[in-house]
């Protein structure tokens, strides 16, 4: 009887499958989709994985292709944060969609970091058909998970996929568009930082095949994904940041900063706080100093018009720490009247651009 519903339920999901790969061709997308059961007993042992060992709750959640599925050491790299790994070897953009329920919804994580595109290419399928599916993808996160934020890395270079490449670059410039539209969805720039200057892919960061990442590859990968990471989610830790001292987990702290102003000659030493507030940092606290600290290297920029308003404002620190964690990151971000005037923040000032990376 057990084994007579089983096939049932596998009869249904192939009629299902094959409704949806029509749907798709009457849509215009009538590239070969790959049939998602291929991965089934991968996600069983996921449910055995989590049945035997449950995973934490409240956690950031790595979902996608081989590329997570090889990180073994994404847990260790990316502490203290809290991570589940879902990756699984060969899966595309659909993959995710046909089992959203059993590998994403389950966790109720508070974010979610996606790597396809890269075997959906590889299978033929366009970069419109692949930025469709991103957009379903997104349209079920936001109806099943509407709190988590998303960060989607964008399609690393490869030399086995070479002639891939200017296709790669129509996606990544997808999940960019988005990004920018969306606050909730944040697009991790990786593939930048696996390329020379020159834009040829390094041949030096992949093992045999061309095609994954080896260890150089990974402390690449690792370090633009945890400083993409680290600065946004750490609010939702028990641990706390700041350039020189901390004080709670709502909070990043420059205790010297020195401020400029375009308006005056002089420059004057304060300390400041930012409060975290979603994508956003909003200054709360700014303190005159008497005297400079011994390492005042932060540096507050503001720029004002001729009534004396605040225009505009960039804040820079290249040595931002994690508590009981020893990298230190680079952070720049900045204010501007013109996208967040005051009268409409409370009189806040709220600094919504925000590019961190790892620090030399």
């Amino acid at each position: 009887m057990t084994s007579f519903i089983w096939m049932f339920v596998r009869c249904l999901k192939k009629v299902w499958w094959a409704i949806f790969f029509a749907s798709q061709t009457q849509l215009g997308f009538a590239q070969y989709q790959p049939d998602p059961l291929r991965y089934l007993s991968q996600i069983i042992k996921f449910e055995e994985q989590d049945f035997s060992s449950p995973p934490p709750t409240d956690a950031i959640l790595l979902v996608g292709s081989s590329s997570f599925l090889f990180w073994n050491d994404a847990k260790v790299e990316l502490s203290p944060l809290t991570v589940i790994n879902r990756g699984f070897g060969g899966s595309v953009m659909n993959d995710v969609i046909y089992y959203f329920d059993r590998i994403i919804a389950k966790y109720n994580p508070r974010a979610i970091v996606l790597y396809e595109g890269d075997n959906d290419l590889a299978w033929g399928l366009s970069p419109s058909t692949i930025l469709s599916q991103f957009d379903t993808l997104i349209d079920m996160i936001e109806t099943s998970l509407p709190f988590a934020r998303i960060y989607v890395l964008s399609v690393k270079p490869s030399t086995a996929r070479a002639h891939l490449w200017s296709q790669a670059k129509t996606v990544n410039k997808g999940f960019a568009d988005r990004a920018n539209r969306d606050s909730r969805i944040n697009h991790v720039d990786v593939d930048t930082y696996l390329v020379q200057e020159n834009g040829q892919v390094r041949e030096d960061i992949f093992v045999s095949d061309g095609l994954h990442l080896n260890a150089k590859g990974y402390d690449i990968w690792g370090d633009v994904v945890r400083a993409a990471l680290t600065v946004n989610e750490s609010l939702y830790e028990e641990f706390s940041m700041g350039t020189n001292y901390y004080t709670t987990t709502s909070e990043l702290i420059s205790d010297c900063v020195t401020v400029t102003n375009n308006s005056a000659e002089q420059r004057s030493l304060f300390s400041l706080s930012f409060k975290l507030v979603g994508p956003t940092l909003v200054l709360s606290n700014l303190y005159p100093r008497d005297q400079k600290a011994e390492n005042c290297s932060d540096e507050l920029n503001v720029s004002s018009d001729l009534a004396g308003s605040v225009v505009s404002a960039e804040f820079r620190t290249s040595k931002l720490f994690v508590r009981r964690e020893s990298t230190k990151y680079q952070l720049w971000t900045e204010f501007s009247a013109a996208r967040n005037p005051l009268l409409n923040n409370y009189d806040k000032f709220v600094f919504d651009r925000i590019e961190f990376s790892i620090a030399d």
